[in-house]
C-alpha cells in the first residue's frame, strides 16, 4: 500500500494526475494515434498513469505454512510533451517517470524515454479524411527491462513506423463531430545479442547471476481502431488495439505473447485548455502463455496471478493545452480557418438559441393553458360557494 501511495504522490508532484502504455505519440486517445497534427506553436502537456492490482492467493492444496497473500501493484506513469513545429509536422517527447518491474529493484525511476515525429493532417475525401505518418524511437534509460505483466521492453534502442488515417463527420469542426481513427504499423525491438534476462537466484540448472542473451531481434505488426463520440463537455471513446509478432522474441521474454485490448474511455472537457481522462483496458487475447517458455520463473504456477497480461488495467489522465506563439504569429491560412470555424460555431449557436426559444415558447403556451384551466376551476369553485 505504501508503494502505490508513493507513486501517486510522486506523479501528482510532477504533473497533476496521471495513464501509461507504450508512448508512440501524443495522447489524444489512449492507444490510437490520430492523423491530425498540432497547429504551429501549440503545446500539449499530458501526465498519465495506469494501474492494476490483485491479491495473489496460493494455488494448490499444499500451501506453505508461512505463506502470505501476495499483493501486486502494476503501476506506470508518464509525462508527455507534444509541440507543433510547422504546419503538418509535430514532435512528441515521452518520459516514463515510473514503471514497476517486480525484480529486486522493484521499479524503474525513471524508466525509458520516447521520441516521435509525425507528418500529417494531409486532407483528402472533401476534407472528411486526414492521413499521417509517424516514426518513433525508444531510448532504454531504465535500470531493468523484460518485466512481467506488461508489453515487452527489450532494453535495447527500439524504433518503429506507423501510418494513421482519420475520418471526421464534420470537416469544419472535426473535434466536435463523430470521428474514427485507424492505425497500422511496424515495431522493431532490436534486441539481438543483448542480455534479456539475468537470474536473481538459482533456478533449475541456472545459478544466480547467469544471463540469457537474445538470439533474434523481434518485430511486431501493430493495429488500432478508435471511434469518438463528442459532446460539448464530454467525449465517449472506444478503442481496439493489438499486436502480431512478425519475428517472435526468444522464449525467455515475459511478454512474448501477442495481445489485444478493448479500451473504453471518457474525456471531460471543462475548458478549452484542460481535459481529464478515465478509461480501462480489457484483455481480449488469451491469458495462457503460448510463447514464453519455462526457462524463466512463472509466478502464476503457484500464485493466482495473470500468466501473461492482466485482465484489466485502469487509466487516468490530465491534459493541458497551450498556444506558445500567440495569435499574432499565425499565418493567413490560420486566420481563414479560424474565421470559418467561428462562422460555423455562430450558426450552430443561433440554431441552438432558436431551438431554445422554440421550447420556451412551447412552455409559455403550456403555462397559458394551465392558467386558463385554473381560472375556470376557480370560477366553478366561486359559483359553488355562492350557492
Amino acid at each position: 500500500m505504501k508503494k502505490i501511495i508513493t507513486v501517486i504522490l510522486l506523479s501528482l508532484i510532477i504533473a497533476g494526475t496521471a495513464t501509461a502504455q507504450l508512448i508512440n505519440a501524443d495522447r489524444t486517445l489512449f492507444r490510437t494515434q490520430t492523423a491530425k497534427t498540432f497547429d504551429k506553436g501549440q503545446l500539449r502537456i499530458y501526465s498519465n498513469m495506469n494501474f492494476y492490482t490483485k491479491a495473489g492467493d496460493f494455488i494448490g492444496k499444499t500451501q506453505p505454512q508461512n505463506f502470505k497473500i501476495v499483493n501486486y501493484w502494476l503501476v506506470a506513469g508518464n509525462m508527455i510533451f507534444t509541440y507543433g513545429i510547422w504546419n503538418h509536422f509535430d514532435a512528441t517527447l515521452g518520459i516514463r517517470v515510473y514503471q514497476d518491474t517486480h525484480y529486486s529493484n522493484e521499479f524503474n525511476l525513471p524508466d525509458d524515454i520516447f521520441l516521435t515525429f509525425r507528418a500529417g493532417s494531409f486532407v483528402f475525401g472533401q476534407g472528411h479524411f486526414k492521413s499521417a505518418f509517424l516514426t518513433s524511437f525508444r531510448f532504454p534509460t531504465g535500470e531493468v527491462h523484460n518485466y512481467p505483466f506488461t508489453p515487452y521492453a527489450s532494453g535495447a534502442f527500439e524504433y518503429g513506423f506507423l501510418g494513421a488515417v482519420s475520418f471526421y463527420l464534420d470537416p469544419y469542426l472535426p473535434d466536435r463531430s463523430f470521428n474514427m481513427h485507424y492505425n497500422i504499423g511496424w515495431w522493431n525491438h532490436n534486441e539481438a545479442g543483448k542480455t534479456i534476462y539475468k537470474y536473481e537466484r538459482d533456478y533449475y540448472s541456472h545459478k544466480a547471476g547467469d544471463e540469457l542473451q537474445a538470439t533474434v531481434s523481434s518485430k511486431e505488426f501493430r493495429m488500432a481502431l478508435a471511434a469518438v463520440f463528442p459532446t460539448d463537455m464530454f467525449e465517449f471513446r472506444l478503442e481496439m488495439s493489438g499486436i502480431l509478432y512478425i519475428t517472435p522474441p526468444d522464449p525467455f521474454v515475459y511478454s512474448a505473447e501477442e495481445w489485444a485490448f478493448f479500451t473504453p474511455s471518457i474525456r471531460y472537457k471543462p475548458m478549452d485548455w484542460v481535459s481529464m481522462d478515465i478509461g480501462a483496458d480489457f484483455r481480449m487475447s488469451p491469458k495462457e502463455r503460448q510463447n514464453t517458455g519455462t526457462m524463466i520463473p512463472d509466478i502464476s504456477k503457484t500464485i493466482d496471478m495473470p500468466p501473461n497480461y492482466p485482465d484489466w488495467r485502469v487509466h487516468l489522465g490530465l491534459n493541458l493545452n497551450f498556444n506558445l506563439l500567440g495569435k499574432g504569429a499565425r499565418t493567413v491560412q490560420d486566420y481563414e480557418k479560424e474565421r470559418t470555424r467561428e462562422k460555423v460555431e455562430l450558426i450552430e449557436t443561433l440554431m441552438d438559441e432558436k431551438e431554445k426559444a422554440k421550447k420556451a415558447q412551447e412552455q409559455i403556451e403550456s403555462l397559458r393553458k394551465v392558467r386558463k384551466e385554473a381560472e375556470e376551476e376557480i370560477k366553478e369553485l366561486k359559483k359553488l360557494l355562492e350557492e
